[in-house]
């Protein structure tokens, strides 16, 4: 049997990562998880992770454009949310990138 794959082409990647307690700030996570999942939806969210690191959480989302990214972060919801995490002024670092190409495999 042969994989089946879907090999999609541009999308716009944001990896962000919060430094701090890392089991308050999973615990955190797992509280806003439904919130910030209907955000994604609403934007057009085509992938996310999060992992519990040494030093905090780090989080992964592919959008189809930076628009989606943009109009998510900028949501009342979220914003909302990361205010009662009382996270710091500089909290999520976040970066972007241009995808050339991924890869879904079903």
């Amino acid at each position: 049997m042969k994989d089946r794959a879907a090999v999609q082409s541009h999308a716009y990647l944001t990896i962000a990562r919060i430094a701090g307690d890392p089991d308050r700030l999973l615990a955190g996570y797992r509280q806003t998880a439904e919130l910030m999942d209907q955000v994604g939806r609403d934007h057009g969210l085509i992938l996310h992770a999060g992992a519990q690191t040494g030093d905090g959480l780090l989080i992964v989302n592919l959008w189809p454009s930076p628009d989606g990214s943009e109009a998510a972060a900028a949501d009342p919801r979220r914003l909302a949310a990361l205010r009662r995490a009382a996270l710091g002024p500089d909290q999520p670092r976040q970066e972007h990138h241009d995808v050339e190409r991924y890869v879904v495999f079903a």
